[in-house]
């Protein structure tokens, strides 16, 4: 996969407990942060149990990032698929694991399978992936909330209704009912930035500061800890969590 400096952060914000988690697995071009939901305890064993979940299941898969090509490889499998799979089996774990005061967990995941010149981006809830380059930032995934799905059909979002809806999700990993995850491919090139966020972490901290943070230079690691930081400065009340990947040239 190409080179990467990666680095990530968290903050239980101004909640007694934090319910994010995150994972840095370079050797297998993996990166993915998981928002919990469900309580004071299982929140955070949804967002863990559904991370372990998709690192065991890649790793049982080889071990190490595998090159994106658009067609399937030599086990069957293109890298959407696998990362698509290891989420459908992280849903089924959390939904295997429900009961008592875990009976109502589930978590958001947005993850990133990163290969040499592109990366797969797989996400379920409203935790966010972007991507910035040049200066600008794109975001690579879109919520999935009844407020979203609002703004997509055109609806008037300023209504009683999507006030007090606009943070309900329509899907989360181990939610029952919950649509399906998104899953996409973009290229990528030394240079790009990708940044992977709790709503806890982009919502105090719109793009344009973004992009002005990560221009600050420094380690990935300080960039990840200078958008927590300005997220919880800013009077972010969530939890707050974010991963800073920064795509490397060849030497």
């Amino acid at each position: 996969m190409a080179p990467t400096d990666s680095g990530a952060a968290t903050h239980v914000g101004r909640r007694p407990n934090n319910e994010d988690s995150y994972c840095q697995k370079p050797e297998l071009g993996l990166f993915a942060v998981a928002d919990g939901l469900g309580g004071h305890e299982g929140g955070e064993v949804a967002s863990q149990l559904v991370l372990s979940t998709v690192v065991d299941f890649l790793s049982s898969q080889g071990g190490k990032a595998r090159p994106v090509s658009p067609v399937p490889d030599a086990s069957g499998n293109a890298p959407e698929g696998l990362l698509l799979h290891a989420v459908r089996q992280a849903h089924h774990a959390v939904r295997a694991a429900q009961s008592g005061k875990l009976s109502m967990m589930a978590s958001t995941i947005t993850a990133v399978l990163l290969s040499d010149s592109e990366a797969v981006v797989c996400n379920l809830g409203d935790s966010r992936t972007f991507l910035v380059r040049g200066g600008v930032l794109r975001r690579l995934t879109r919520d999935h909330t009844v407020l979203a799905e609002m703004e997509e059909a055109g609806l008037d979002t300023n209504n009683p209704f999507a006030v007090m809806h606009r943070n309900s999700l329509t899907g989360a990993v181990g939610m029952e009912a919950s649509v399906d995850p998104d899953c996409i491919r973009v290229s990528v090139q030394p240079g790009d930035v990708l940044v992977l966020s709790s709503d806890g972490l982009y919502e105090p901290v719109p793009p344009d500061l973004m992009v002005q943070l990560l221009a600050q230079g420094g380690s990935a690691q300080e960039m990840a800890e200078r958008l927590v930081a300005k997220a919880y400065e800013r009077g972010g009340t969530d939890n707050i969590t974010g991963i800073v990947v920064r795509v490397q040239g060849e030497g």
